[in-house]
């Protein structure tokens, strides 16, 4: 008797470090999927949006979140990106390969849709709003597809009707993605970029275009060309400074590969301030500046955020989302995140392969 009592102890101990514990204030999951873009609304709400059972699918939620509205495209495909104020939602995102673009009214009736198809695959579509109150939307390919495709950039610009002002299919290359985009006060973008030729590893890299998609400059990131790298966040601080991050192969023992976190400090005239590997198998997928001052950056696997001095790239400190999480095993994603007004993490991915939001209090 009591050596079944000490196997079933053996059991539920190596059953509990294989499952991710949570120390969220709230987190809930909704449907099969994954949440791929959260911001904080102006009455401490929050929007969200991403793909659920295989639709794209957003998600309006009060303070106390509870849901407002929920809508879902009656399409296949993804959101990626939103736009919110009091007269409704715009969405953007892509169903079968093409550029997604949608608004909805406040209550979730669909207003118009349209959908742009450059010639080669959109997996993906960031939404900047300009301060002439039109929007941009640049669609690509993503970053974790096959790079042996020809692939480009897709840019539009269109007022809250849905009228396209102006549309540019950008090429260069064999392979060219952008995961994130970034818009400074005076309506410059900033673009993490992946490139890739023929032949060679895939190359990460930050872009400067203007208003009009003319590109003002570019840096690459990647150190070595014997290793893969990508690009997978890009903000800037308001002031000129811009950071980008995202993931590089580097050779572990046994001669695998792995993926290590980066983030990169970049001046408004292109150059390199400085570079830091926070984190072993893991990937930089989204960048925040805290009301402190501090770079945070959120690494997809456990959703594991590192703060950093915005100055020379030193640690600051580090936050685990979860009590028990490996990022080698885990199926706790984190893809976007935010700051809300009492400076806690609103945070969105996906866990156990399901749309999820958590709010993670910071004391």
């Amino acid at each position: 008797m009591a050596r079944l009592i000490t196997v079933l102890l053996i059991l539920i101990l190596l059953s509990g470090c294989k499952k991710e514990k949570s120390n969220f204030a709230w987190e809930r999951t909704y449907g099969r999927g994954e949440a791929r873009y959260i911001r904080v609304t102006s009455d401490s709400g929050l929007i969200a949006c991403g793909i659920s059972d295989n639709q794209p699918y957003l998600l309006r939620l009060d303070e106390n979140k509870t849901e407002i509205v929920h809508l879902t495209a009656d399409v296949n495909g993804v959101f990626t990106s939103a736009w919110y104020d009091t007269s409704g939602y715009i969405t953007a995102g892509s169903t079968n390969g093409r550029m997604l673009l949608m608004r909805h009214s406040i209550t979730g009736r669909k207003i118009w849709d349209k959908v742009a198809d450059p010639g080669f695959n959109i997996a993906q579509t960031q939404l900047l709003h300009l301060s002439n109150g039109n929007f941009i939307a640049i669609g690509s390919e993503s970053p974790d597809t096959t790079y042996d495709l020809q692939t480009g950039l897709l840019f539009i610009s269109f007022d809250s009707t849905g009228q396209v002002i102006n549309e540019l299919e950008y090429t260069g290359g064999l392979y060219v993605a952008s995961y994130d985009a970034s818009i400074d006060n005076f309506d410059n973008i900033y673009l993490a970029l992946t490139r890739k030729e023929a032949l060679a590893e895939p190359k990460a890299t930050v872009a400067k275009f203007n208003s009009s998609f003319q590109r003002l400059w570019e840096l690459e990131l990647s150190n070595n060309p014997a290793y893969g790298a990508a690009a997978l966040s890009v903000a800037n601080d308001g002031s000129g400074g811009v950071y980008v991050s995202g993931r590089t192969e580097l050779p572990k023992e046994g001669g695998d590969l792995i993926n290590n976190s980066f983030i990169a400090s970049v001046t408004k005239n292109g150059s390199l301030s400085w570079k830091k590997y926070p984190e072993n198998s893991n990937s930089g997928t989204g960048i925040l500046m805290n009301s402190a001052g501090e770079v945070v950056l959120l690494n997809t696997n456990c959703f594991i955020i590192n703060l950093i001095d915005p100055s020379n790239g030193a640690d600051g400190g580090r936050l685990r989302m979860f009590d028990v999480c490996d990022p080698n095993t885990t199926d706790a994603f984190g893809y976007d995140f935010d700051i809300d007004f009492n400076n806690d993490f609103i945070l969105a991915g996906s866990l156990g392969g399901s749309f999820y939001l958590a709010v993670k209090a910071v004391k």
